[in-house]
């Protein structure tokens, strides 16, 4: 979570670094004048085909920096028009293209009291753009150019939630979250959680270019015991997916392991694969499964306030020794006659790779619950825990690993991983597609 502070404040830090030089805006100009120390004059001369009015636009916060990847500069800027009585502001942002600077995007956001609470920041291969939503409520969005699409690569909010006050990272190019809350009164840190978000599609949606599906887990903070015996990605990590449909959720564990140990024997020490799904239904309008709401306000979830229903596999010899599964519950009572039926309904699929091994899974909702599945068109996000014992000598078990999708804490549920099973109409991410009207009318001119 440190990273998510430092992060922040850095942005922050140099946006309002960036703004305080320009507080009354800028005239294009002076602007100009100021880009000449980046850019050359005929790149800069390419701006005039935007900002044709050199007396009706107003420039506060820009930057410059490479958000393309090409190690070329490229520019952000945040504009008002002059015609316009709102309190509407432009981002625009442009890309040195061979040798030009192209503009690629045209963003619109609102202030609430002063042009100066929407900044641009470029660094880390990122352009950071920073909005002021609401009183104690702020948005950092990054974005990144890869030559075809602005793909949106992270984002970080805070805001005060009842009596509690969230930092919350969202990456969706590494499908990672990590939060903070805090009590707002003393600021005293009250839960922290880091964990994997693994999109779920409907079976047969292939999302476009720019979105991610896999997330991998290859981080020493998801090692939860025996982090001294584990050497890197090569010794253990696991790249979670998964999509569904009316009946069953399908998920695929891939792991990589430098050395695969088989068990002989019900009893012996190998390595195995365990999955918990928390039932809990969570409230739509709160941003994190980590809390519900109730009468009182928001409280923090530490204890498991619904069933827990769980699987676990052993994987046999990968050949003669089919896998088998084992029913797990935190409760007796959840072993009803219907979830028993279901569990018979539980495929697997495990096969060894070369460098590892995957296991493919078919689970009905049957066995979680009927309130998750997805029978209605809004995104449902479902605690899950899989975790992966990894054991490298069977002769000594006690120098296992164990790597799960989540820094958990098993005194707190609320930092479990997170499933987001996502409608046909939506998407985990956004992408702009930085030519498709261009394309569309070269396919029109051609008949198409």
């Amino acid at each position: 979570m440190r990273h998510c502070k430092t992060l922040a404040a850095l942005v922050i830090g140099v946006m309002l670094t960036t703004l305080s030089l320009a507080q009354s805006g800028m005239t294009r100009d002076e602007f100009y004048r100021k880009l000449e120390l980046y850019f050359d004059r005929e790149l800069i001369s390419d701006l005039d085909t935007v900002f044709s009015d050199a007396r009706g636009t107003t420039f506060y916060s820009w930057d410059a920096g490479d958000f393309s990847g090409d190690g070329n500069y490229d520019l952000a800027c945040v504009v008002r028009h002059r015609a316009e009585k709102g309190k509407r502001l432009w981002v625009y942002l442009f890309v040195d293209v061979d040798g030009y600077l192209t503009h690629i995007a045209t963003k619109e956001y609102r202030f609430v009291e002063l042009p100066l609470e929407v900044g641009v920041v470029i660094r880390y291969g990122i352009c950071y753009i920073t909005e002021k939503l609401q009183q104690f409520n702020w948005r950092i969005t990054g974005y990144r150019f890869d030559g075809i699409a602005l793909v949106t690569a992270t984002e970080y909010r805070t805001r005060r939630l009842g009596s509690y006050t969230l930092d919350q990272t969202l990456s969706y190019a590494g499908l990672e979250i990590r939060e903070q809350w805090t009590t707002t009164l003393s600021g005293n840190p009250v839960l922290e959680r880091k964990c994997s978000l693994v999109p779920i599609y409907p079976r047969g949606v292939i999302p476009g270019h720019g979105y991610q599906r896999r997330a991998h887990v290859a981080s020493v903070d998801y090692v939860q015991r025996g982090a001294y015996y584990w050497s890197g990605p090569d010794d253990c990590s696991m790249t979670l997916a998964g999509v569904y449909d009316t009946s069953y959720l399908y998920l695929t564990v891939a792991v990589r392991d430098d050395e695969v140990v088989i068990a002989y024997c019900d009893t012996c020490p190998s390595d195995r694969l365990e999955l918990w799904f928390d039932l809990f239904v969570s409230d739509s309008t709160l941003p994190s499964i980590a809390v519900r709401r109730e009468k009182r306000g928001i409280t923090i979830r530490r204890r498991s306030d619904a069933p827990l229903v769980g699987l676990s596999i052993h994987f046999g010899n990968f050949q003669q020794q089919l896998p088998r599964a084992i029913l797990l519950v935190n409760d007796s009572s959840m072993l009803t006659r219907l979830r028993m039926k279901a569990f018979a309904d539980v495929a697997i699929h495990a096969m060894r790779q070369q460098h590892g091994y995957i296991v493919r899974l078919r689970i009905p909702w049957l066995m979680l619950s009927s309130d998750l599945m997805p029978m209605d068109r809004s995104t449902k996000h479902i605690g899950a825990i899989v975790t992966i014992t990894d054991v490298d000598n069977e002769f000594r078990p006690e120098e296992a690993t164990v790597l799960s999708n989540t820094a958990y804490d098993p005194s707190v549920i609320a930092t479990e991983g997170e499933l987001i099973v996502l409608p046909e109409s939506e998407v985990f991410g956004n992408v702009e597609y930085v030519y498709a009207d261009r394309i569309i009318r070269q396919l029109r001119l051609r008949g198409y």
